[in-house]
């Protein structure tokens, strides 16, 4: 049998290690305690130096047995530890392995853990006495045995010399019986372990004088590379107590019991002759047999229905030795059909005899819903098919996308191209890519019952246009499983809002433009007649009361301060007037300009004011925007008299290729731009400003002064 032939270890006789190994200490078997302890990979591949687990001394005692050890009556006992992440001490019997023909010398350990056990001389080792007390039998490949220990022969109420003089255990069979009665030659546990290849554990009553004993048998079946049927089969019997037969036999019997219930159709067949050897009650129950059915040509006993694949198949797997699966429909008698899987396959044996064994499964119930499934998605796909919604489908349990046609002639990509779900977010905008994805996450985990986004997606031709997106999720049982969506191309739909959007804030523009132009009138007409009437009345008045020459010192002291008012009020009225009225920004420069206001206020104020300035800055620009950067420095000055308190303030008018620069800072007490509202003042230069599409920052904090940095672009 080829190495990835062998049967996989199955647990058993938990409490001793089990390995089979060679004079070189490769291992030809393992049982699960073993390869679990040394970390072999299970899978079959056992073979490997059992001497790499063991220290230097355990070597040299384990080579030591192997020279020394007999059969299975005269074994070499040994104390030695396995090393692997950690020492597991052990006591092992070691015997020669005694085999028919021409073998190799093979060696089974049997290892008995001696952790949590007290030493048993003064020395602080441990007698052979410890060593698990065990029959041994070994048996060729026709279940004769050829070697025993005394052990195995008191067990069995023997003696070693009788035993290996039988040549089957057929004389036993009187006496071993299981729940369903006496043993035959061919349920002898150690056969069912040649006829199966498998391992074989099993519990049985033996009985003598009118005493019971019960007995473990535990039989592992051994290859070679180049055959299927084992050359031999080691057993080893233990003796059990009434209440550990008891707890085996009740697993035993609910093995049995399960095998009658179960749904599960399960049938043996020779091949030459075609006999039914077994069938499950489960068998005999569908197809209206009996037990009395069996051990006849099965073609002649099974339903007419069923014949078909008890003649052709069998007869296929028989002359192809190639297992047979496929899911049949079979007709019930109230017009309803059940569905079985069917797996016809060959049962290796040492008997020189073909046999096939099969065995049913009812998938009734999962291959309708399959079906189920499949006409809805049919019915999904035409309908589809049909629409002209983009639409897709995402399966959030196997990561399936499934997108229609109007959607991939959409985005122009064919179903081959498009993988996944993360083909289509790396396409997303890297803008809106964490958006989209947040935003599906947040829905699914929230459980929350449909998801919606506009983002950019990238289409075949390498444009992004603008995409909106809906998918509602579907929940099973609270779980979500589902989501379907579809998805609209709104790029022109986007473009005409944006269109509509500037066509507004043009149109605000435009109003704020004619209401900054109507004030700006409403001033000049007022200043101009502030300096052209009212002051006029004023010097007009003073020049009058000037031509008063009272005698009286109390009415001299009268007209003086007459006078001083009106001298006042002229004055003030002209600053008001200035102001209030444009200078002349087509006949003079706008640095011009402002450096006439900074020479008006140092004649008034205490604080140094300087001016700093590109050659010729803002000539080219239009006349509104002069207007606005001089209104806005109006304003912050008129702010920084009022409120700053500084004693230094520098006004920088600059100039590059995109737009005009203005800086007004000042080091006065400074606020905090986050908890101070705005004023009318501020409110207005910020509204200046937006006219043209330009940018304001204002940069303060509470004792560091303030900045005010304007750029308004040249077109």
């Amino acid at each position: 049998m080829t190495k990835e032939e062998r049967p996989e270890p199955v647990a058993s006789y938990e409490n001793n290690y089990f390995a089979v190994i060679n004079e070189q200490g490769i291992i030809q078997y393992a049982n699960d305690k073993l390869i679990r302890c040394l970390h072999i990979e299970n899978n079959g591949e056992w073979q490997g130096q059992f001497f790499d687990f063991l220290s230097p001394a355990g070597f040299k005692t384990l080579k030591e047995a192997l020279h020394c050890a007999g059969y299975a009556a005269n074994p070499a006992q040994i104390n030695m530890n396995l090393l692997n992440s950690r020492i597991h001490k052990a006591a092992w019997h070691i015997s020669k392995l005694k085999t028919t023909g021409k073998m190799p010398a093979l060696y089974f350990c049997i290892g008995h853990e001696t952790e949590n056990e007290k030493p048993t001389n003064k020395k602080g080792s441990f007698e052979l006495a410890n060593a698990p007390s065990f029959g041994i039998l070994v048996q060729d490949v026709n279940g004769n045995v050829i070697d025993a220990n005394d052990k195995a022969a008191a067990l069995l109420n023997t003696n070693p010399l009788s035993l290996t003089k039988k040549s089957r255990v057929t004389g036993l069979g009187r006496t071993l019986k299981t729940l369903a009665g006496l043993i035959s030659f061919e349920n002898y546990p150690p056969m069912n372990d040649l006829l199966s290849g498998k391992m074989q554990e099993q519990v049985v009553e033996l009985n003598h004088g009118g005493e019971s004993k019960w007995l473990l048998f535990t039989s592992y079946p051994l290859f070679d590379d180049n055959h299927s049927v084992p050359f031999s089969i080691i057993t080893l019997i233990k003796e059990l107590t009434q209440q550990e037969a008891r707890q085996k036999n009740e697993k035993e019997l609910f093995k049995k019991e399960f095998l009658n219930i179960t749904s599960a159709m399960t049938w043996l067949i020779e091949g030459d002759s075609e006999q039914l050897i077994f069938a499950n009650p489960a068998f005999l129950r569908f197809l209206g047999m009996t037990e009395n059915d069996l051990n006849k040509k099965a073609p002649e006993v099974i339903p007419a229905q069923f014949t078909s694949i008890f003649e052709k198949e069998h007869r296929t797997v028989l002359a192809t030795g190639i297992s047979h699966k496929k899911i049949y429909k079979l007709p019930l008698a109230d017009g309803t059909h059940k569905y079985y899987l069917v797996n016809i396959f060959l049962v290796p044996n040492n008997l020189n005899k073909q046999l096939l064994g099969g065995e049913a499964f009812d998938i009734t119930f999962g291959y309708n819903v399959h079906e189920e499934i499949a006409r809805a998605n049919e019915r999904l796909i035409r309908l589809t098919q049909v629409t002209s919604e983009a639409i897709w489908e995402w399966d959030l349990q196997t990561e399936q996308v499934f997108r229609n046609k109007p959607l991939q002639d959409l985005i122009g990509f064919n179903e081959k191209e498009m993988k996944g779900l993360s083909w289509w977010f790396n396409r997303v905008h890297p803008e809106d890519r964490e958006r989209v994805e947040m935003g599906i996450t947040y829905a699914i985990h929230n459980k929350l019952g449909s998801w919606y986004a506009e983002y950019r997606f990238q289409y075949a031709d390498g444009r992004y246009r603008t995409v909106r997106d809906r998918g509602y999720v579907v929940y099973e049982k609270d779980t979500p499983v589902k989501m379907i969506g579809s998805i609209m191309d709104v790029t022109e739909i986007k473009e005409l809002e944006n269109q509509l959007m500037q066509e507004k804030i043009k149109h605000q523009k435009e109003i704020a433009r004619s209401i900054i132009d109507a004030q700006e009138k409403e001033r000049t007409k007022l200043g101009q007649e502030l300096h052209d009437n009212v002051n006029q009345l004023l010097m007009v008045s003073k020049l009058y009361l000037g031509l008063l020459k009272p005698t009286d010192p109390e009415k001299q002291q009268i007209v003086a301060r007459i006078m001083e008012s009106l001298t006042s009020a002229i004055g003030d009225i002209q600053t008001i007037s200035r102001d209030m009225v444009l200078p002349k920004l087509k006949e003079k420069t706008l640095s011009d300009s402002i450096q006439q206001l900074v020479t008006d206020i140092k004649m008034t104020c205490s604080f140094d004011i300087h001016f700093i300035h590109d050659q010729h800055p803002a000539d080219d620009v239009c006349e509104g925007k002069k207007i606005t950067l001089y209104r806005i420095l109006q304003e912050q000055l008129k702010n920084i008299i009022q409120y700053s308190a500084a004693r230094d303030v520098t006004i920088q008018l600059r100039s590059s290729a995109e737009a005009i620069h203005l800086t007004i800072s000042d080091d006065g007490v400074g606020f905090d731009p986050l908890t101070k509202t705005k004023g009318i003042g501020l409110r207005n230069i910020y509204d200046r400003v937006l006219l043209y599409n330009g940018k304001a920052e204002l940069i303060s904090a509470p004792g560091a002064g303030c900045s005010l940095k304007i750029s308004i672009p040249r077109v």
